[in-house]
């Protein structure tokens, strides 16, 4: 099954009413529903790592759902757990697994000029002010941290990768693995970082719009926290939605506004380009470990390589403004 309708179960179980309005999520299907007169979102939950041995859907989502009841516990506007299934945030029906989580209010900003991005890195810094107070009692079972990617990229891309893209991820791998060895003083604790803080993740509302909030944690996992700045600008940090290239303006803009919330060191800014490289090689990594691969951005990834320099002075001079 592949969720694509809401079945009368899932309905009844939990007495939900559909509600107007409409959902998109990149993967699954998502409703609009009332719960006790509450606005939720019910969505079909599609495994990051489905070949994975040893990794529990079920086990990956209580995981997820106990660290989300914490934050919006602390006052983070986030998408907060229903328990509508029995007292379970999550249920099972005609052989698709079904979440349930609060609605937020809002439009996901994308590639909207307002709010301005110096807003939503102020938005990441708050998010990690708060993550930071959250301590879980392991990693989340799906997690593949970046320390691990040059090991997954190096002993498994022979064999799902020919030819000479194969040989030039090798040798990107090699260089996170050095490059991480030498940041790796720089960065705070790790706690639980978003995993995807992008335009696309984050809602504004009002008038004129303000970021309020944030969703989709399907990537959320215990990391150095300045990997959430470089994986955010991964994507946001492009001059357009397809571009393969980083825009310095936008990248020094978010930079500046996390810093403005949560003050970066030197070499803490110096870090960052090392993770908006690996977030690239992290995702080529995650498609080789699931025996799916896709190299279609092997091309920001050179990008930002032989950029490096550049974009190291682009977030310095963020941290000085």
């Amino acid at each position: 099954m592949d969720g694509g309708h809401l079945p009368h179960q899932v309905l009844r179980d939990a007495s939900l009413a559909i509600l107007p309005g409409q959902i998109r999520p990149r993967q699954g299907t998502a409703f609009v529903v009332g719960w006790q007169g509450t606005r939720g979102i019910v969505r079909s939950v599609v495994p990051t790592v489905p070949e994975l041995p040893g990794v529990s859907l079920v086990d990956d989502v209580l995981w997820l759902h106990a660290f989300l009841r914490r934050l919006t516990a602390l006052g983070f506007p986030a998408p907060q757990p229903l328990p509508a299934f029995g007292g379970n945030s999550w249920t099972v029906a005609d052989g698709v697994f079904w979440e349930l989580v609060s609605f937020l209010p809002g439009s996901a900003v994308r590639w909207s000029p307002r709010p301005p991005v110096e807003e939503i890195g102020a938005l990441l810094a708050r998010y990690h002010a708060t993550a930071e107070q959250i301590r879980m009692p392991g990693q989340r079972p799906s997690a593949l941290p970046l320390a691990q990617v040059p090991g997954v990229l190096l002993s498994a891309l022979d064999s799902a990768v020919a030819g000479h893209h194969s040989t030039v991820i090798r040798q990107r791998a090699e260089q996170l693995s050095r490059r991480l060895s030498e940041i790796a003083p720089m960065d705070r604790e790790p706690a639980v970082i978003h995993g995807d803080f992008t335009n696309d993740n984050v809602i504004a509302s009002g008038n004129p719009p303000a970021a309020t909030g944030v969703i989709d944690f399907a990537l959320a996992h215990i990391e150095h926290p300045l990997a959430d700045i470089g994986y955010a600008l991964w994507r946001s940090g492009r001059p357009a939605e397809y571009a393969t290239c980083l825009d310095p303006v936008r990248v020094r803009q978010y930079v500046h506004g996390y810093h403005s919330v949560r003050p970066l060191s030197s070499d803490q800014a110096a870090a960052i380009p090392t993770y908006m490289f690996g977030r690239g090689l992290q995702m080529i990594a995650k498609r080789v470990r699931a025996r799916r691969p896709d190299i279609g951005m092997l091309a920001e990834v050179q990008w930002i390589s032989a950029n490096h320099q550049t974009l190291t002075d682009v977030i310095q001079r963020a941290i000085r403004r």
